[in-house]
């Protein structure tokens, strides 16, 4: 969804969750990038057209709380993988959106790793998200990274991020990610960053894979029930 033409099922569907008082609205769209609309709307969300997504998924949140779908300040984001990608660079783009982003396993140094691919990357991946030995495909990259692309000295939103030592994007990616978040964006106590690393231990179990499930919307319910 977003990425590698991958699509869930339908164009957008929506479940909720109740918790005591606390109700949560998933809504999720087939943004460009994602394979729901044929070839023609892959491709015009991949490689030098990445922003696209983005953009798809900024137009989502702000179509949400314009129609009073989603209450101002109660919006939040929650990404897996080259999802993650896109929820962090739709961060970086419109930080005031969010309140809150889960981001797991995200691809968030898209430059470098790229570049020097200690990963097992593969064709697939250089023509998702571009070549970056060509300068046009570098520059777009570049633009869309979410490592290189954090907003400097404002509020950003809470953030939950799992990596660890045995997923396919490095734990450095995240690691660093989170680090430069902490460093440049305004310090909130009520909005942090949060770096969880126990994921290669989770996937192994299926209970424990529900009980990190349920520690992600746990956070979520309480950075967003905490305006």
């Amino acid at each position: 969804m977003g990425a590698y033409a991958i699509f869930k099922n339908m164009p957008a569907f929506a479940f909720r969750v109740f918790t005591g008082h606390t109700r949560i609205d998933l809504k999720i769209y087939g943004f460009r990038g994602g394979g729901g609309y044929g070839k023609e709307w892959h491709w015009d969300g991949a490689r030098t057209k990445k922003m696209n997504s983005i953009y798809d998924f900024v137009s989502c949140g702000e179509f949400l709380l314009e129609k009073g779908i989603i209450q101002e300040n109660k919006l939040a984001g929650w990404g897996y993988s080259a999802g993650g990608l896109l929820v962090a660079s739709a961060i970086n783009t419109r930080p005031d959106l969010f309140r809150a982003a889960v981001l797991k396993v995200p691809f968030l140094d898209v430059c470098n790793t790229l570049l020097h691919p200690i990963l097992p990357l593969t064709a697939i991946d250089y023509e998702e998200f571009g070549f970056p030995v060509d300068h046009e495909e570098f520059l777009s990259i570049k633009k869309y990274s979410p490592y290189d692309n954090i907003q400097k000295d404002v509020p950003y939103p809470a953030v939950f991020v799992t990596s660890s030592f045995n997923t396919r994007f490095g734990v450095w990616e995240a690691a660093k990610w989170v680090a430069k978040v902490r460093e440049l964006t305004q310090y909130d106590p009520e909005r942090p960053v949060i770096l969880n690393l126990t994921t290669d231990v989770v996937e192994e179990s299926k209970y424990l894979e529900t009980k990190e499930l349920a520690t992600e919307t746990a956070f979520l319910i309480k950075m967003v029930n905490n305006t």
